[in-house]
């Protein structure tokens, strides 16, 4: 398991080829000198039609900092554009931070985000970062639940399992079934294409479309996925984190639209919750 300084070094050191996202970026983390907070570069955020990558982002206050360098004074209103779209799909904050003005107004700039942060986190419900728990099912168990907007991503899949009431110490396939919630199955697709299977995630992850790329295989999936009543899947894609790693994260669960799967246009899994129950194992 990676300790807080192998994480914060190689989250550090993705920004090193853009040298004012670098300065920026690296001077916020160590005026801050806190490791009860946790923060992310390069962060995933889906929006209107595509999505978008943030510079640095505080998972804890909802916070997104984006970094314009001296190029972003040609594209404002693009920016303006993709700024609304990152708050109105997930409800966060951007704060933006001017390269362009020298460095005292720089600093100034990031002295007045330092002290945002500070402001935030002396809150009665701050949390403060803990690596481990965050690959430990029991945090989950106990919480009671799994959510979208807890940004859950397991090391290992066995481990998105035993949030559900296995008790694995390892597991290498694709899925197996929910023990305690009926007809539903826990499931790791690699949402991109691989040899057998082309899995597609939209844009705005409430659909999933899973095809099989095996002519002689295909028939058999899609009917027998028709047919055994399996309609609910609580899905982990399969992914690769920020620093490169695989991980397992939590996308919601979804429900096959019988009516919109066939051999033509593979089954069609759409999202009907981004929460989800938890369970203690019962063995």
């Amino acid at each position: 398991m990676k300790d807080k300084l192998d994480y914060i070094t190689r989250q550090l050191s993705r920004a090193k080829k853009k040298r004012f996202e670098h300065y920026v970026i690296n001077r916020i983390w160590h005026l801050l000198d806190d490791l009860s907070i946790k923060f992310i570069t390069q962060q995933y955020v889906v929006r209107p039609g595509g999505r978008a990558l943030t510079d640095m982002f505080f998972p804890q206050f909802d916070l997104h900092i984006e970094v314009d360098e001296p190029y972003h004074l040609n594209q404002i209103e693009q920016d303006k554009l993709r700024e609304a779209d990152i708050i109105n799909s997930t409800g966060h904050t951007v704060e933006r931070v001017d390269t362009s003005k020298g460095i005292e107004f720089l600093n100034d700039r990031i002295n007045e985000i330092i002290h945002l942060i500070k402001k935030k986190k002396n809150v009665s419900d701050f949390k403060p970062w803990n690596i481990e728990e965050e690959q430990t099912p029991q945090t989950y168990i106990d919480l009671g639940y799994i959510d979208i907007n807890n940004d859950v991503a397991f090391n290992y899949s066995y481990l998105a399992c035993n949030c559900f009431g296995h008790d694995y110490k390892g597991f290498q396939k694709g899925g197996t079934i929910h023990p305690n919630q009926e007809k539903t199955v826990l499931w790791f697709p690699k949402l991109y294409p691989n040899k057998e299977w082309r899995n597609i995630i939209s844009d705005d992850d409430n659909i999933i479309t899973e095809i099989c790329n095996d002519t002689n295989k295909l028939q058999n999936h899609i009917t027998e996925s028709l047919n055994n009543g399996y309609y609910n899947r609580i899905i982990f894609a399969r992914v690769k984190s920020s620093l490169g790693d695989i991980m397992y994260r939590f996308k919601g669960e979804y429900l096959l639209d019988i009516n919109e799967s066939n051999t033509t246009n593979g089954l069609k899994w759409k999202r009907i919750k981004t929460r989800v129950k938890t369970y203690k194992t019962t063995s």
